[in-house]
């Protein structure tokens, strides 16, 4: 009997060692976020206040992957509201001094917003939600992405472009409804 406590115990233990070390390696997916500040200029506004304007979730072929639009025009509305509500809430801010925590919190949110609609559409709230760190000037990672190989980051930087950038001063044109990339040529 007593065989057989020693031997449930060590497979106890066995199993809590690899669940730690499964979490451990999971975690490692994520780097820890930003702690940057940046200013909250009058161009980044201006920006910020386009991209809020814009038709959103419409079929486009932006690099990596393009996107084949919204799911259904309840989605659209639901993601839509998600992104807009997080430029809101950049743009609501009355400080020129903007910590990356602020942000970082917003696309949590919108993100849990749209937790449960298709993959792509997902993916696309994200694409808007990385645009919208970008313009914002910060650098380091949001700490709530992972990436495939797909998503190549650029040296110094901690999120990959977002779909149709060029470089991280050079955003896709704001307000294209067709969504063709500068990038062709």
């Amino acid at each position: 009997m007593r065989l057989l406590v020693i031997a449930i115990s060590v497979l106890g233990l066995a199993a809590f060692a690899f669940l730690g070390v499964r979490f451990w390696q999971y975690s490692r997916l994520w780097p820890k976020p930003s702690a940057e500040i940046v200013q909250l200029t009058p161009e980044k506004r201006l920006l910020l206040q386009r991209l809020r304007a814009e038709t959103k979730f419409q079929p486009n072929d932006y690099p990596p992957l393009g996107y084949t639009g919204a799911e259904t025009r309840e989605d659209e509305a639901r993601a839509t509201a998600a992104v807009n509500q997080a430029i809101d809430a950049i743009l609501a801010q009355a400080n020129e001094s903007l910590r990356a925590e602020v942000p970082i919190a917003l696309i949590e949110k919108a993100m849990r917003e749209v937790a449960t609609l298709a993959t792509e559409d997902r993916d696309r709230t994200q694409g808007y939600l990385l645009e919208i760190w970008y313009i914002l000037g910060f650098k380091g990672p949001t700490g709530l992405f992972a990436y495939g190989s797909a998503y190549p980051k650029l040296d110094g930087f901690g999120e990959p472009l977002p779909p149709g950038w060029i470089a991280p001063d050079k955003p896709r044109p704001i307000g294209d409804p067709v969504g063709h990339s500068r990038q062709k040529a």
